[in-house]
Order: structure tokens, then C-alpha cells, then sequence
């Protein structure tokens, strides 16, 4: 039988920016539960009647100080033990990216949807260099030894300096005529390689350091319709495992693109991978568990859940959300669901995890931010 435990949390009036840490309510805990409330941070107040707002940005953990954006334009450093809000910077766009630190440089990378680019420091909120492109950039960026690799919705991919935000290379390709799909592929770093799909349905292998290309193959199947390759790919061994929107899931050989199966599942996003396991969600058809031959071993049906994000392995779950429904936890030996999180008006954000603290962060649609303790 499945155990479905709601947490749900009245929409309150706070002044932005304002940490209320959550004491454990009175009684014994519920024995199916997973998750824990630590504290509640309000970043973006939205207002109680506003329609259907959205907060999509996840937060980087850079030398302890949670690091992320919102749409109100604001990028904001915050403690992960308190969820006080330590810096707060005012940038030119909304933010619905993920953020990715990059300990090298000591540098958080942060995408708007205005086409900026930064690179922030986490400590006090300075923003070190900005780089301004073409189209929102909202997928979590590549880093390498030098170069931060990041995505754009025009199906641009730029590499810049990750000391000054100098441009090094871009590629692009013709957008298709006619409708695509909402959304787009972010990059995946592999040794000299870089992979990133793109709207008119290829996957493409570029030189890292130079952006040429190295092979580029296309994913789609029997429709020329919405082939869009807009999930990022999945590596595991010689094989990455991206997807196009109406041509399935496929396997790839990384050494020349050749496709080894394809899974006809229409709408994959991105894939996780872990212990010969692929772990994936579609829209029509919930969440998947295959092997690492394309079969599919269980799956479980998420109506009315909304957008999924990436299930990511956390210990025994996989954890994601549902820009609807709120965060989910799910067994990922059997795709019994164990937990929702419901803060009220859904979750369009990843979570961000810290494994050593099993802890998660992740910001409502309504603009708070939550830190949660979950079971190892």
C-alpha cells in the first residue's frame, strides 16, 4: 500500500526576507514520514490573490552559504543552518536558473532570464563579472579548469573564461521553423567533450576547448514534429542517455553519436543514473525506472502534478517536484511513494541536496525557500 503523507503550509504575510525556524509538532512522528521542516525563508512575496506565480531557480552550496536567484531579480546568499538571508544583489532580470559553484575560482555561476550571466562571490554577494547573451539562460552551466560552459533558450552554447566572463567560443544552430517544445538541453561536460542537444532535434559533441565539433547526430524518430533534444544527458560507461520530445529516450555511444536503443517514450526529461538504474519522468506517464538496456522495470503515474523535475538519487528515494503538486519522495528500488511536501502553490524549483547533512533546500512557487531534513 502506498503511505502518502501532505505537508501543507498556510500562505502568511511576512516581510521579505525574513527566516522562521519550524519547531517539531507536539505528538509522536508519523512513521511513513521522510521529511522534516528545519526553517522557512521568504525570498519573493508574492501576493496571496497573484495568479499561478512560479519559482524555478535551485540554489548552489558554495563554502557553506546557499547561493540562488528568484524572479523578483535578486540573487541572495543565505545560511544554510538558519536560513538567514546573510547578502542580498539586485541584477537586471528575473532568475529561474540553477546555480552551480565553482571552487576552483571560489565563484558562483547564476543565470536571468534576461540573458545576463554572472559570476558572484558567495561570501559577499559581489558580482565579479557579468556576461550578456542571447536568450534566458536557466539550465545549471559546465565547469571546467578554466571555462564555464553555458546554455541559452536560442540554442546558443557559449564558453567563457571562468576568471573574466571573456567569450571563448559559441556554437549554435538554426532554430526549426514552426512550434518546438518549451524548453531547452543544458551542456554536459565529458573529459574534452562537451554534449548539449538542441530544438531541431541533434545531439551534438563539441571540442571543449575549442567548440568544434566532433560528431553531431540526430535524434529523431519517424515524426518531424517537436523533436526537440531538450533534456541534458545522463553519462554512464561509453554511453550518454538523452532525449528527443517525440523520439524517446535513446542510448548514444559517446565515441560517435551511433544510437544504441531507443525507448519510445514520448516527453522524457532528464535522466538520473545509479547502480545500472535509469531514473526519468515523462508527462503522460509519470515516473520510469529502466535498466541500462532500455527496459523499463516499474513505473508510477503522477496526474496532475504538473512540470516534473530530474528525479535525483538521494540515498534509497528519488526526489523531485511537481510545479503543481509540491516535492515528491519515492522509494527507487520499488516507485512506492513514500512523501509529498505540498508548501501550497507546488514546486516548479529542483531541490537542492546536501547529502552529508541529509538535508535538502528548495523555494515554493510562493517564494519561500525550505530546508528540510530527510531520513538516510
Amino acid at each position: 500500500m502506498r503511505r502518502l503523507a501532505v505537508f501543507a503550509l498556510a500562505a502568511a504575510g511576512c516581510a521579505a526576507v525574513t527566516a522562521r525556524p519550524v519547531e517539531p509538532p507536539p505528538g509522536p512522528a508519523h512513521p511513513a514520514g521522510v521529511l522534516r521542516l528545519m526553517w522557512r525563508t521568504t525570498l519573493h512575496e508574492h501576493g496571496l490573490f497573484e495568479p499561478d506565480p512560479e519559482e524555478c531557480a535551485s540554489a548552489a552550496l558554495a563554502n557553506g552559504r546557499l547561493v540562488m536567484g528568484t524572479r523578483a531579480a535578486t540573487i541572495v546568499g543565505v545560511s544554510p543552518d538558519t536560513g538567514h538571508v546573510d547578502w542580498l544583489t539586485r541584477v537586471s532580470g528575473g532568475v529561474d536558473s540553477a546555480a552551480r559553484f565553482d571552487p576552483a575560482r571560489g565563484q558562483v555561476y547564476v543565470g536571468a532570464d534576461d540573458g545576463s550571466f554572472y559570476a558572484v562571490d558567495p561570501a559577499t554577494g559581489a558580482v565579479r563579472w557579468t556576461y550578456q547573451g542571447k536568450g534566458a539562460f536557466e539550465r545549471a552551466p559546465e565547469v571546467s579548469s578554466d571555462l564555464v560552459y553555458a546554455a541559452s533558450a536560442t540554442d546558443h552554447v557559449v564558453a567563457l573564461d571562468s576568471a573574466t566572463g571573456k567569450w571563448r567560443w559559441q556554437y549554435e544552430r538554426d532554430m526549426p521553423d514552426g512550434f518546438t517544445i518549451h524548453g531547452y538541453a543544458g551542456p554536459r561536460l565529458h573529459g574534452s567533450q562537451l554534449l548539449a542537444g538542441f530544438a531541431d532535434g541533434y545531439f551534438v559533441a563539441l571540442t571543449a576547448n575549442t567548440g568544434e565539433v566532433v560528431w553531431a547526430r540526430s535524434l529523431a524518430a519517424t515524426s518531424d514534429q517537436f523533436v526537440d533534444v531538450d533534456s541534458t544527458p545522463a553519462i554512464a560507461g561509453d554511453q550518454a542517455y538523452v532525449s528527443s520530445y517525440s523520439g524517446g529516450l535513446c542510448a548514444v555511444n559517446l565515441q560517435d553519436g551511433a544510437v544504441k536503443w531507443r525507448l519510445p517514450i514520448q516527453g522524457v526529461g532528464d535522466v538520473s543514473v545509479t547502480d545500472s538504474r535509469l531514473f526519468f519522468v515523462a508527462p503522460r506517464q509519470g515516473l520510469h525506472a529502466a535498466d541500462l538496456q532500455g527496459h523499463v522495470l516499474w513505473r508510477q503515474g503522477l496526474t496532475e502534478a504538473g512540470d516534473l523535475t530530474r528525479p535525483q538519487v538521494v540515498g534509497r528515494y528519488l526526489i523531485f517536484s511537481g510545479s503543481r503538486a509540491g516535492l515528491f519522495v519515492v522509494d527507487r528500488t520499488t516507485g512506492e511513494l513514500q512523501e509529498v511536501f505540498n508548501p501550497g502553490r507546488g514546486v516548479c524549483a529542483a531541490p537542492t541536496v546536501d547529502e552529508a547533512q541529509h538535508r535538502l533546500y528548495v523555494i515554493s512557487n510562493g517564494g519561500s525557500l525550505y530546508a528540510l531534513d530527510y531520513g538516510g
